[in-house]
């Protein structure tokens, strides 16, 4: 087995400000994502993206979260989604980014599996009854957090829990895979040994943000390089890709 032989990530190292802070800083104006569900287009620069996220990461700290606290994510796609998991890693917390697809019965399996301090529900999914340490954060407190004080990134380690992504279970209970900061630096010799990636490109992914191939090649890696990401989240219709394109 072939381990990474690269160069290391540095021993203070976060994975929303590696993603973010660098490509704000050269790109602030940039369009970083497009949220497309088929008839409308919602897109975020950089800077309008890291600040959200910044921001909601503050409210997650004033919410007396503890480092490395489990943020469940009960959303659909949605930007929403998206600027939720950055700023609980920005935050120091962990999030888990669930499938939508999972029934109320599953989400209380992983509630309890994972020992989740929090859960952000858009409203509309099922939910499970949270067991009473578990605080229930809405759409209308993350609209609040919003324009609330811009907070920092968290001084965590590169080998510090980063996210949890749960397996589908087929072959038993679902399990909780730990993901560290240093995840998304692992991905570096994909840059250019398989994209070719440069700040100028698009990159569209037809997958939901629970799935770890679309948070790594439609997030973590167009914005760590300063490109511009193209998400759906309308209908399952084939028809609708060339017409993105």
């Amino acid at each position: 087995m072939v381990g990474f032989t690269g160069e290391l990530p540095p021993e203070k190292f976060n994975l929303a400000h590696y993603c973010l802070a660098r490509s704000s800083r050269d790109h602030p104006d940039k369009v970083a994502l497009t949220i497309a569900d088929g008839v409308n287009y919602q897109s975020l620069t950089y800077s309008t993206i890291e600040d959200i996220v910044l921001r909601i990461a503050s409210a997650f700290s004033l919410l007396g979260f503890d480092p490395g606290s489990r943020i469940l994510i009960r959303m659909g796609n949605s930007f929403d989604y998206a600027a939720v998991f950055f700023a609980a890693n920005a935050a120091g917390l962990v999030p888990i980014p669930a499938s939508t697809m999972l029934s109320a019965e599953e989400i209380s399996f992983v509630l309890e599996d994972s020992q989740a301090a929090g859960v952000v529900h858009d409203g509309v999914l099922p939910l499970a009854e949270l067991p009473p340490d578990c605080q229930l954060i809405t759409p209308r407190d993350i609209e609040v957090f919003k324009t609330g004080q811009r907070g920092r990134y968290a001084q965590t380690s590169a080998s510090t829990p980063a996210y949890m992504v749960y397996t589908s279970g087929t072959s038993g209970k679902p399990k909780g895979v730990l993901h560290a900061q240093r995840a998304v630096w692992g991905r570096r010799p994909m840059y250019q040994g398989w994209y070719g990636i440069t700040p100028d490109d698009r990159i569209l992914h037809t997958g939901a943000f629970n799935w770890t191939y679309t948070l790594g090649t439609g997030l973590f890696d167009p914005w760590a390089n300063g490109a511009s990401s193209i998400v759906y989240t309308g209908p399952r219709d084939r028809s609708i890709w060339l017409k993105l394109i």
